[in-house]
């Protein structure tokens, strides 16, 4: 099977796409029951840079995505008459026609298709809703489509009506584990006390509010207890990021949250490994790479009752309801306040839990439907 695997972004990919990719890819082209593998993105992408090497993947080069465009352009055209692939594989919400060939499609992104606001501005609602369209086009058109949990499976099915027998749910794996744990640089130099940790892009969607409005009486029951804000915000989500902290400043607490920015992976690992308690608050998440990589850590959770959290955390996490802040507080300070035997005992069962999730489940079950459309033996 000659499998073309095309990479449809505007031009760049966010840090859980890469990680997807760079999982699942090579162990697709493995198998032998993929005799090749054509990987085509946009140059802005820088594909080989990142992906680990086969010799199965051979590369070319797309232009980035655009809006109702769902032919290839010139350029891919030719690589595609040229490679002659039985299916392709879209890693992303999107579409392509090309003679015919079925197409297989990952839905990462559910934000726009469940109508959260994604930024501040027109111009971002537009955008919305452009991916919306787009998404909706390939679960449409597409021969098959992967989600990464449940909720997003029973999500188009439900509300989208797609046919049950064309959607299946394979959830993603971890990342890997830093060797290297470096402090961020806002803590050198420093000392650091219990900490409050919670990681993700800077979206609208991430409930962040919960956080800061629980600050007040989590402060006043554990005195001393920082909170810890890792993720970048984009230009769109900019305004969301200031309204968060003049709610701190408002709540009188701005001087117990730290705002760390992005971090690199030894960073990340670090907050994790030292955090007292691990809180994630989104209002939507297709999968939550964040709470995956926080049971790696063995750390204590704290999760807001949203899908599709319960169905990553499981057992592991302490569940509150989105705006009980009153309930978020309370946990926190509970989750704090952890003996140490009772520290350990919800340690071992987080790291438990992530082993649950495997990138070789997640490249099998791929390749499973992959073959079912193609329909290879």
């Amino acid at each position: 099977m000659k499998l073309a695997v095309l990479n449809l972004t505007g031009g760049g990919a966010s840090g859980g796409y890469k990680r997807y990719l760079s999982a699942i890819l090579p162990r697709i082209a493995a198998s032998t029951d993929v005799e090749e593998i054509l990987c085509a993105a946009p140059p802005a992408l820088a594909v080989q840079s990142w992906l680990p090497p086969s010799p199965k993947i051979r590369f070319a080069e797309c232009e980035p995505f655009q809006f109702l465009r769902h032919a290839p352009d010139a350029g891919l055209r030719a690589s595609l008459d040229a490679f002659v692939p039985d299916l392709i594989f879209v890693p992303l919400e999107r579409y392509i026609n090309y003679k015919d060939i079925p197409v297989v499609t990952v839905l990462h992104n559910m934000a726009p298709l469940a109508g959260a606001r994604t930024g501040s501005g027109m111009m971002s609602r537009i955008k919305s809703a452009a991916q919306a369209y787009e998404t909706r086009t390939a679960v449409c058109r597409s021969a098959a489509v992967i989600t990464p949990t449940d909720y997003v499976r029973d999500f188009l099915v439900n509300k989208l009506h797609a046919p049950t027998v064309k959607v299946t749910a394979i959830k993603f794996g971890p990342s890997p584990v830093p060797v290297e744990l470096r402090r961020p640089a806002l803590w050198r130099g420093e000392a650091v006390g219990k900490f409050i940790f919670t990681a993700g892009s800077m979206e609208m969607y991430r409930g962040l509010e919960d956080l800061i409005a629980a600050m007040p009486s989590v402060k006043a029951k554990s005195p001393g207890l920082k909170l810890a804000v890792a993720g970048g915000a984009r230009p769109a989500t900019q305004p969301y990021l200031d309204s968060l902290k003049a709610l701190a400043a408002a709540k009188g607490v701005e001087g117990d949250i730290l705002w760390l920015g992005s971090l690199d992976d030894p960073e990340m690992a670090w907050c994790y490994a030292n955090c007292s308690v691990f809180a994630m608050t989104s209002r939507l998440e297709s999968f939550g790479f964040p709470a995956l990589e926080s049971m790696q850590h063995g750390c204590q959770c704290v999760s807001v009752s949203n899908p599709c959290l319960p169905e990553i955390f499981g057992a592991v996490a302490a569940y509150y309801e989105a705006g009980n802040i009153a309930a978020l507080s309370q946990l926190v300070v509970d989750v704090n306040s952890r003996s140490e035997s009772q520290r350990q005992h919800f340690r071992h069962a987080a790291i438990s839990r992530a082993g649950d999730f495997s990138w070789e489940h997640t490249a099998s079950e791929t390749l499973s439907v992959i073959k079912k459309v193609a329909n290879v033996a």
